[in-house]
């Protein structure tokens, strides 16, 4: 503002109260961040992150789980964790299955220390409670996504650790029928 201009006192006070009101929010949003974090807040962008991690890789919560508590402790994107399976491979021995953390997912959302089985209970409820759907169904959406996308059926198999690749024919089959079926609905 150039100084020949003069304000009238009414413009002066409007500016003068606006520049409190900002100065007001500026002090009251730092004193909120001073606050802790309500734990039910931590317990969403935990429960989030886990869901988000499962969806991106294809995994069952539990490999979910696993990879982002460890992600939580050493810090890296690309976690190895045991492919929990009901049942064990041919040759009796676990298999290791790699989880990518997704970029979306942040340390500071990881904030709660909850034990394994504890962390795998609530995200299971939170899914349900809050998204509608069983965790499960979220590694089935990777692997329509992955047949929508021409990847074949043995390879999906092998990415997801599944022995069992009529399994995958099977959901990849579901999918593609609902896509035709959505295509002749108009």
């Amino acid at each position: 503002m150039s100084w020949d201009k003069r304000l009238d006192f009414d413009e002066w006070d409007q500016r003068f109260k606006n520049d409190m009101r900002n100065h007001a929010k500026e002090k009251e949003y730092n004193e909120l961040k001073k606050r802790p974090v309500p734990a039910t807040v931590l317990k969403r962008l935990l429960y989030t992150s886990i869901l988000l991690t499962q969806i991106e890789n294809g995994s069952r919560i539990s490999e979910a789980v696993e990879a982002v508590l460890n992600f939580k402790d050493n810090s890296e994107r690309v976690q190895k964790v045991r492919a929990r399976k009901r049942k064990k491979n041919n040759k009796g021995k676990d298999v290791d299955v790699l989880i990518k953390i997704p970029s979306a997912v942040k340390k500071q959302y990881l904030m709660l220390d909850y034990p394994f089985e504890k962390t795998l209970n609530g995200v299971k409820m939170f899914a349900v409670r809050y998204y509608k759907t069983n965790t499960h169904s979220l590694r089935y959406s990777w692997i329509a996504k992955m047949g929508r996308e021409g990847v074949p059926t043995n390879l999906i198999s092998k990415a997801i650790r599944h022995t069992n690749i009529q399994t995958i024919e099977n959901y990849t089959a579901e999918d593609e029928a609902d896509m035709i079926k959505m295509d002749f609905i108009k």
